[in-house]
């Protein structure tokens, strides 16, 4: 247990490592294919690194003993990583805490993904409107296991505006043009504009000019003119 803040103070650096070198990689305008590939390499790198750092948590002790208040404390460091997100603690009845409001009497079981971890598979790419803020978001669970039983689950909610936001100011693309991610169902995942985010891609204003694969999320990202 004494060990745990060490952890968490390794795996931040760790998870912040790669992130700095690509936001000075594409801190100027490149042509449209390079800055394509570059914004899926950036959401890649943080999405990675978050996924990362939530395996290890979740084989930590701390985790899998699966009291609240032995958690809490983790978990509002491991909030200190770069990409904006909540963490929180599901637990097998859908009912979860977080850092900031403890037991949110709210209860994720209907979620798409709610099954699926507690099945012990990580999820990841989930999107949904936030019961918690009512914020457009992307969900990442992974399961917690202790003696072969899944006992709950670490829950990250990345919001999208953030993102977005994030990974536009690291491209610094020049005026006329834009970006924005598309989910394999055509909805639009990541984009500067946040009322256009969970809509269909149609409704994106960016006539593509290059594109790029997360591999990760599998989204695709585009850059290219903007249309209006």
């Amino acid at each position: 247990m004494k060990r745990a803040p060490i952890l968490i103070a390794i795996l931040l650096t760790l998870a912040a490592a790669p992130l700095v070198g690509l936001a000075e990689e594409t801190s100027v305008c490149v042509p449209c294919s390079v800055a394509a590939a570059s914004a899926a390499s950036l959401v890649d790198a943080h999405v990675g690194g978050l996924l990362q750092t939530m395996e290890l948590l979740a084989s930590t002790a701390d985790l899998q003993v699966g009291v609240w208040t032995g958690m809490r404390d983790l978990l509002a460091r491991f909030e200190q990583l770069p990409i904006s997100f909540n963490a929180w603690f599901l637990l097998t009845d859908g009912s979860y805490y977080k850092v900031e409001s403890g037991l949110t009497g709210k209860n994720l079981s209907d979620r798409a993904y709610f099954p699926k971890v507690m099945a012990g598979e990580t999820t990841l790419g989930d999107l949904v409107v936030s019961k918690s803020t009512g914020r457009k978001s992307m969900v990442m669970t992974v399961p917690i296991v202790r003696s072969g039983a899944v006992v709950g689950a670490l829950g990250a909610t990345v919001y999208l505006d953030d993102l977005s936001a994030l990974i536009a100011n690291a491209l610094e693309l020049p005026s006329g043009l834009g970006f924005y991610a598309r989910t394999a169902d055509g909805r639009i995942a990541l984009h500067a504009a946040p009322d256009l985010l969970l809509e269909d891609a149609s409704t994106a204003g960016v006539s593509a000019a290059a594109e790029a694969l997360s591999e990760i999320l599998g989204w695709v990202v585009v850059v290219g003119s903007t249309t209006d």
